[in-house]
Parts: C-alpha cells; sequence; structure tokens
C-alpha cells in the first residue's frame, strides 16, 4: 500500500538523522575522552583517531535502538493524531500496519544483530588491545622529576618523548638499579622497546657493556581475545552463554522496541502526540535501562543466568501484548470503546 510506503521512508529517514545526531555527539564525548587521556601522557596522540574508528561500531549498536524508537514514535504519532478518521475508514488497522512493516522491521533486526553479534565486539576487542599496548608502552615512559620509586616486579622506562620517538631513555626491568639500560633515542616497534647508542650497565658482575641498538620485549596486552560466534557455540559454558546472551539484547530490544513502538503510536488519537510519545520514550528507556543492567548481573548458574536475562525481555513482551486489548485503552482513558 502507498501509505505502508510513505510511513516505512520516513520512518528510515527520520532513524538515519537521529541516529547521525546522536552519533555525532557521543563520538565528540569520546573523543574528548581520549583527547584527555592523550595529554596526561595515557595514550599516544597517534592513535586517537584509529581507537576512535574502532569503538564506533559500539557506540552505534547502543545508539542505533534509541533511534528506532525515537524516529517511529516521531513519525506515527501525529500521523495518528491528526489522520486517525481517515486511516479509520480505509480499513488501515494496527494489523496491517504491523504487515506494511515488515520488512522494515526484518532490516532493522538484521542490521542489529550484525552489529551486536559480530562487529562491535569484534572492533571492540580490536580497539581495546591498541590502547593496552599503547599503554603498556607510551604510558610507562614518562619524563623523571626528582626522585623516582622503582617498583618492584614491573619494568620500568623513562626518558623524554619527541617527534621521532623518545631521548635519553632509562630501562630498569628489577626493584633496584643494579642493572639498568641506557639510550640516547629510542622507539616502539611492535611489542618491543628498540635502545640506540647506549650501553647496559651490570653491577653484579661489574660490566658495562656499549651497543649500538638493543631490542627489550615488553608486556603484552592484557586484554581478552575475541571469542567468534562458531567459538561460543562449540563450548557453551555460563560464561560464553553470559557473551552470548549480552550480543543477544540489542537486536532484541531493536525487535520488540520497534514492534511496541508501532502499536503504541496509534494510540495518540486519544492520548495527544505529545504525551503519547513521552510515554513511549519512557518505557523504552526503562526497557533499554532494564536490558543493559541485566548484563553485567549474570550468575555463575545457567538457571539464575537464564531469569536475569529473559524476565526483562518477558515482562516487557507481556506489556507489548497487553495493547492488542480493548481494557488496555479503556486503562489509559480511551471513551471509544
Amino acid at each position: 500500500m502507498i501509505i505502508s510506503r510513505y510511513i516505512r521512508n520516513e520512518i528510515i529517514v527520520n532513524i538515519c538523522w537521529i541516529s547521525l545526531v546522536l552519533f555525532g555527539l557521543v563520538l565528540f564525548s569520546r573523543f574528548n575522552i581520549f583527547l584527555g587521556q592523550a595529554q596526561v601522557g595515557k595514550m599516544s596522540s597517534e592513535i586517537i583517531f584509529i581507537v576512535l574508528a574502532l569503538f564506533s561500531p559500539e557506540l552505534l549498536s547502543i545508539i542505533f535502538p534509541i533511534s528506532v524508537f525515537l524516529g517511529i514514535g516521531f513519525v506515527l504519532t501525529p500521523i495518528y493524531k491528526s489522520r486517525y478518521a481517515v486511516l479509520e475508514a480505509s480499513s488501515f488497522s494496527v494489523g496491517k500496519l504491523l504487515y506494511g512493516q515488515k520488512f522494515l522491521l526484518l532490516s532493522i533486526f538484521s542490521f542489529s544483530l550484525f552489529l551486536s553479534l559480530w562487529l562491535s565486539p569484534y572492533a571492540k576487542n580490536e580497539g581495546q588491545k591498541l590502547i593496552d599496548v599503547d599503554n603498556n608502552f607510551a604510558a610507562k615512559i614518562a619524563e623523571p622529576k626528582g626522585l623516582v620509586q622503582i617498583q618492584k616486579d614491573k619494568f620500568n622506562v623513562f626518558g623524554t618523548k619527541s617527534e621521532n620517538g623518545y631521548e635519553d631513555l632509562i630501562f630498569i626491568n628489577s626493584d633496584d638499579v643494579q642493572k639498568f639500560m641506557y639510550g640516547q633515542s629510542g622507539y616502539i616497534d611492535e611489542q618491543n622497546l628498540v635502545l640506540e647508542n647506549g650501553f647496559l650497565y651490570d653491577n653484579e658482575n661489574r660490566a658495562i657493556s656499549r651497543f649500538n641498538i638493543a631490542s627489550v620485549p615488553l608486556r603484552t596486552a592484557t586484554s581478552e581475545n575475541y571469542l567468534s560466534l562458531i567459538e561460543l557455540f562449540r563450548n557453551i559454558n555460563t560464561e560464553n552463554l553470559s557473551e552470548l546472551f549480552s550480543r543477544l539484547t540489542i537486536p532484541i530490544f531493536c525487535l520488540f522496541s520497534a514492534i511496541f513502538s508501532l502499536i503504541f503510536s496509534t494510540f495518540s488519537n486519544f492520548l495527544g502526540r505529545e504525551k503519547c510519545y513521552l510515554i513511549l520514550a519512557l518505557v523504552n528507556i526503562l526497557y533499554l535501562m532494564f536490558v543493559l543492567s541485566s548484563l553485567g548481573t549474570f550468575s555463575t548458574s545457567l538457571i539464575a543466568l537464564y531469569f536475569d536475562y529473559f524476565t526483562v525481555h518477558i515482562v516487557y513482551l507481556l506489556l507489548l501484548l497487553s495493547l492488542f486489548f480493548k481494557r488496555t485503552k479503556r486503562f489509559l482513558g480511551y471513551e471509544g470503546l
């Protein structure tokens, strides 16, 4: 039908615009955080935009479901507020509305599924690895000021950052200064600290050894490796099941939220556009908050795991199903029944 195509096109346009605005705001906020970390030496300025790009899918996976219910409500609430009599006269029921938007619902679910199941976890893992590696290298290289405490069982690197790398580097890999390496200059090569034109001082063996170049292997990143869907399904345990549930949460939210928003927006004919839009946004925001909070409360028990995950979705699904009953409209103040 023409009305179904019109509604679908308007919803897609509004979802895109809302996503673009929200994504720009969140991306700018995340950029300021990374920029602040770079200013205090916790991150190299060279990797800010790379890390920002790698964390973008995660930001989009959170922003997209918000854009979905806001976009649907923004389009349908004024239509049903001002054109309800026309739609009712043309027998454009709620069932026809949902059936006409089946491809839209499928597209929303599929896009969110792609983001949450694969792209967002993989890109986030790679971005976290890059930050960890950079922290292990760059954050430990700082210009010493006064007396510097040597931490036991941890390597310590002191020096001055320059445009081409580092200068006047001192590498200490113990809890004292009985053995250390000095280099006039240096740089980071993958996971190695490369010292140039320096010497090794070993007080225990009473020796000093000069070198033109020396490579020191540094500690690797501590972030966990990315687990693909195949690996998660091959080894089903509470930890992997929790990870799988967390990746499925946002797509399920998008699907249920889109259906709820499509149905509830039709109530604007008696609730009013502003009131309907407000209730629609509040209910979906609360649903999203409960969904996201449940991800961090998974138990080691499988029963508790299933209960924590499905409870929020089941309650919201029951609320969604209640919209089909006339008693719900009467409860909300509809006097036309």
